[in-house]
């Protein structure tokens, strides 16, 4: 699935259920789906799992976790249900750090799901538009890169990585 598409599919989610402000209300979205919300602790290696049981959607994540990464990892589960649970009585999808981040063939299914995942929860976290429209508001201030992304960041609830990689994948900074 192209970025285009992932980034179209996220936008729908927001605009289908009225979640059109930053920050976006994730628990809010996932109640909306009649997704089921659990908080534990996971360990350190694994931030969320998406659960499907006869039908029914549980996400699991690590509430040990900083708010902002715990964000992230819902809408990555999101993500998982969106772009790759249609039709699907049972599954589980285990969101490993180590394994998205530091091992598996980009040519795999499984890195390709998870990378597909975090493009989704960035662009669902962060939509372009409410970007564009934040940035245009603090046009006329003097600050820096670095200030405006801790500002944007602060904003929109994630972290300042989270939210250098997204203006960078959208071609704002650093392009």
């Amino acid at each position: 699935m192209r970025v285009e598409e992932i980034e179209k599919k996220a936008f729908q989610l927001l605009k289908e259920h009225d979640h059109l402000n930053a920050p976006i209300n994730i628990k809010s979205l996932i109640k909306k789906l009649g997704i089921k919300l659990s908080p534990y602790d996971l360990g350190e290696d694994v931030s969320g799992v998406l659960v499907i049981d006869k039908g029914n959607y549980k996400i699991g994540y690590n509430s040990t976790e900083s708010l902002v990464r715990q964000r992230f990892t819902l809408a990555h589960e999101v993500g998982h249900f969106v772009l790759h649970c249609e039709d699907k009585e049972e599954g589980l999808f285990v969101d490993n750090t180590k394994y998205m981040f530091r091992k598996g063939s980009p040519n795999s299914k499984e890195y390709k799901r998870e990378m597909q995942a975090n493009q989704f929860a960035a662009a669902l976290l962060m939509p372009e538009q409410l970007i564009q429209k934040q940035i245009g508001e603090w046009e006329n201030r003097s600050s820096t890169d670095h200030e405006l992304i801790k500002e944007l960041a602060k904003k929109f609830k994630v972290s300042e990585i989270a939210m250098t990689f997204r203006l960078n994948n959208l071609s704002l900074f650093y392009s």
